[in-house]
């Protein structure tokens, strides 16, 4: 299995249950209670997207941003 350089972005949002977080680029999204297990899981799922394509992804490969406007609503 390769690895790769790119950085995916997940955009990190607040939801009445915890957060949520998913890629503008690929159609990866993920829930958690917190944002240790928000992390994990979407680091989890960013794996399953690319594991038919035989690459896999780090923990450094993920770029989380907060959505600010949509925290603060």
């Amino acid at each position: 299995m390769k690895t790769t350089k790119k950085k995916i972005k997940m955009i990190v949002e607040k939801t009445e249950t915890g957060f949520s977080a998913y890629s503008e680029d690929y159609p990866i999204f993920t829930t958690g209670k917190t944002i240790t297990e928000l992390i994990d899981n979407a680091y989890e799922a960013t794996n399953l997207y690319f594991e038919d394509n035989q690459i896999k992804i780090t923990h450094d490969n993920l770029k989380f941003e907060i959505d600010f406007k949509q925290f603060f609503q």
